[in-house]
């Protein structure tokens, strides 16, 4: 396998870059650049030469002997100044040597997974935890990381071979059934496996809008103020605003941190009816948008909030903006003035109480739709299994159950595509 390196810090201009080697070769890093060897795991302040016996830079030198690293290979860091012919001029001569390369992207936490250091989902919680821009987002990607998901997993893996192994011994001696009270433990099992899968099912859409963003569209007639509400909230020019009516026509996105969730917040086209194909097209998105969200703010700037046109069940806050002028006493409706600024941080309060509602009390949650998948179709093999006698279609039960230790596995470790890991590990920073 090769040796590879990239750098393990920000391409942009610093006072210190760090360069990560990692790979069998390692070790010939001394000889390649004519410094002294270092002690593991001491920094080593290192003179670094070209082939020329150039002088490259002054740096700190640290070594990290495998198995007991990030990769679980032999590492070298170089903590060099933060310029780029610095930097260009080591990777010129590290790329000049045979069985150096430069690492692709997420190459190094696929290293880490296949010599045993991350299962998948700690390394997909790794990444999470890089992209995180929130604190519910860090919340969950770092009990990922630090293996929240892996151990349910693993606990139902344990019962999954526990039940096989009972299944397999009955199947070697066919003509003895099962004990009364070993088929009753069996069934108990899988009942309790069975609820613990449904009850991820029924949280995953819930981590996955904590790693995607929860989708709140704003709806209502042309010029009720949807648009100026977007660039308040947003802090910037977001939405065209003017006079006229139906400026909006395309979906507008705005991505935000409402108190540590993050919001896409949708600028829409007004509702009414309109002979231009253009808005309604708009109007059309607008609608199949708010069946998508979790919640729907409608916007009036009179007390018409009717909207049969919106079948959605989610969430609605009903708010009625310009009150600046008019305030409506009806205790459901948000009053709000994006012009005087009155009502904004209520009806955000709002938003926000609702989002914690949704929250589930426990700390591992489903957030891919890879995870999601292979739940769905582990909890069919069960629920299929179930249909059969134990006593006479053991063989049945137990390729069932085979079916939900492979879906199980390819969550955490057993994944035999490689092209399904290229996908995973291609969405890491260069450098991870």
């Amino acid at each position: 396998m090769d040796t590879i390196f990239s750098s393990a810090s920000s391409p942009q201009k610093s006072a210190i870059k760090i360069i990560r080697v990692s790979g069998s070769e390692t070790k010939k890093l001394p000889k390649i650049f004519s410094f002294k060897p270092t002690q593991p795991r001491v920094a080593s302040l290192r003179k670094i030469y070209d082939q020329n016996n150039n002088i490259i830079d002054n740096a700190l030198i640290i070594f990290f002997p495998g198995p007991n690293t990030v990769t679980g290979e032999d590492i070298i860091e170089l903590h060099i100044h933060g310029s780029s012919v610095i930097e260009k001029k080591i990777y010129n001569i590290l790329s000049r040597i045979k069985r150096f390369r430069i690492a692709d992207r997420g190459e190094f936490t696929k290293r880490a997974f296949l010599n045993g250091i991350l299962d998948l989902t700690q390394a997909e919680g790794l990444n999470d935890l890089i992209d995180s821009e929130t604190e519910n987002q860090f919340k969950i990607s770092m009990s990922q990381y630090e293996g929240a998901l892996s151990s349910k997993i693993y606990s139902w893996r344990e019962e999954v071979i526990w039940l096989l192994s009972k299944l397999e011994a009955l199947i070697d001696f066919s003509d003895e059934e099962l004990p009364m009270e070993l088929e009753q433990t069996f069934n108990f099992k899988v009942l309790k496996i069975l609820e613990d899968m449904k009850n991820s099912l029924k949280y995953s859409r819930y981590g996955e809008r904590i790693r995607n963003g929860f989708i709140i569209t704003l709806v209502g007639r042309p010029n009720v103020g949807k648009s100026s509400l977007i660039n308040y909230l947003s802090d910037r020019r977001a939405s065209i605003v003017t006079d006229e009516a139906g400026t909006t026509r395309d979906i507008i996105e705005v991505i935000m941190d409402f108190e540590g969730f993050p919001v896409v917040l949708n600028d829409t086209a007004g509702i009414r009816k309109t002979k231009s194909e253009v808005e309604k097209i708009g109007v059309e998105k607008a609608l199949e948008k708010a069946e998508l969200s979790d919640i729907i703010l409608i916007l009036s700037d009179n007390e018409d909030f009717a909207y049969p046109e919106l079948k959605s069940t989610c969430k609605k806050i009903l708010v009625h903006t310009k009150s600046d002028l008019k305030i409506l006493p009806n205790k459901g409706i948000h009053n709000i003035s994006v012009k005087d600024n009155i009502g904004i941080d209520k009806l955000t309060n709002a938003i926000v109480s609702h989002l914690k509602s949704l929250a589930p009390k426990q700390d591992a949650l489903f957030t891919r739709k890879r995870h999601i998948e292979a739940i769905k179709r582990s909890i069919y093999a069960l629920n299929d299994m179930q249909k059969f006698d134990l006593n006479i279609n053991p063989e049945i039960a137990s390729e069932n159950l085979r079916i939900v230790a492979k879906e199980i596995g390819s969550m955490t470790n057993i994944i035999d595509v490689d092209e399904i890991l290229d996908d995973i590990f291609s969405s890491f920073c260069i450098g991870k």
